[in-house]
């Protein structure tokens, strides 16, 4: 039975996740959660003896503490996945999917994680199944998938605050009202986008 992060991949932490999230009682929840971690059945786990079930739930502990991710260092990669470690070699179809994949983290781990783990060779969702890489990023393990989160939203948030840099110092030097305004409102919207994001780092 998994009894710490080390051995947590991202594909069980999305069904523990999902089952916190449920209205299911407690019980029921720490019933599926075992099931989870040990590799069986609901059914399996409510047919154990009491003594191995409170053995077993007593493992279960590890999850109520945060998980330390793992720091990204140069060269890292998963299978033949790599990382983009550049963000202004991301194109836009990267940066609007990371966009949206982030206001709904961790929920959406896998596929946010899958924008920027790109087959070698390849370009972002150009000649490979984005399901599939989904499918591998599944058995990260979760502190890997976490520092690799954690990577990229402060990549992400380094890149859109030199942005806003860059439009707020044009809109002071622009004289046309309308290219003011619409600066503006795209400075609010990405303000508006830092501030949600920032709110789902601190899983």
């Amino acid at each position: 039975m998994i009894d710490n992060y080390a051995a947590l991949t991202v594909g069980r932490f999305m069904q523990i996740d999902a089952v916190l999230r449920s209205d299911a009682e407690e019980l029921d929840k720490q019933v599926e959660i075992i099931a989870i971690l040990a590799d069986k059945t609901t059914d399996e786990v409510l047919l154990l003896p009491l003594e191995d079930y409170a053995r077993m739930a007593a493992q279960t502990a590890f999850l109520r503490e945060p998980c330390k991710p793992t720091e990204i260092v140069d060269g890292w990669r998963y299978e033949d996945l790599v990382p983009v470690t550049d963000f202004r070699k991301i194109n836009t179809a990267q940066y609007v999917d990371f966009q949206s994949f982030a206001k709904d983290f961790p929920a959406r781990l896998p596929e946010l994680l899958s924008v920027f783990m790109v087959p070698e060779g390849k370009a972002y969702n150009d000649g490979y199944d984005v399901g599939v890489v989904q499918e591998k990023v599944k058995g990260l393990p979760l502190a890997d998938a976490l520092g690799l989160a954690a990577f990229f939203f402060g990549q992400f948030v380094r890149l859109t605050e030199d942005s806003l840099t860059s439009w707020a110092t044009e809109a002071m030097k622009t004289k046309d009202p309308k290219k003011r305004g619409a600066l503006r409102k795209k400075m609010r919207e990405v303000q508006s986008l830092l501030q949600s994001v920032g709110a789902g780092l601190p899983m």
